[in-house]
């Protein structure tokens, strides 16, 4: 909902801006998501180089070169990439105030935590205060549309 301007000399817009911070939110797990791609494919090129000319002790250079094949970059970078471009149009839908969007949006960034909190805690605290903005945002976007229902049946 608008709010209206109260007759105030505050440089300061004083509207909630709850559903603005949700959709920022979205957007920065967004980056943080291509970020962590970048770094995937970054990681293949620093390890992938089979021979001796690495400055890396051989068995960790070995072990490295295992976890980073060409086909687990691919699908790190790839996944990633879906992850930032679902937040990113969730974020849409969030500032166009959708109720689904946010709340898939929260659902989608604790079933994620869940899977990787169990191999290791990364992430955690991003996707605690992320989930935090979500629910501040659906908070307020559920209120809004319970207050129009209201007038609605008022009216």
């Amino acid at each position: 909902m608008d709010y209206p301007k109260e007759d105030s000399k505050s440089l300061y817009d004083y509207s909630d801006k709850s559903v603005q911070h949700a959709g920022y939110a979205a957007i920065a797990y967004a980056a943080i998501s291509l970020f962590g791609g970048v770094l995937a494919w970054i990681q293949y090129f620093l390890y992938h180089r089979p021979g001796n000319s690495s400055a890396l002790p051989d068995n960790f250079a070995a072990h490295q070169y295992l976890q980073h094949t060409p086909f687990i970059t691919v699908i790190a970078v790839t996944f990633s990439v879906v992850l930032a471009v679902v937040s990113g149009v969730f974020a849409f839908f969030i500032f166009r105030r959708s109720r689904f969007a946010v709340v898939a949006m929260a659902v989608l960034v604790v079933l994620l935590q869940l899977y990787t909190g169990a191999h290791s805690p990364s992430g955690s605290l991003v996707s605690i205060v992320v989930v935090a903005f979500l629910l501040r945002g659906a908070r307020r976007m559920f209120q809004d549309h319970a207050e129009q229902k209201l007038a609605v049946e008022k009216a």
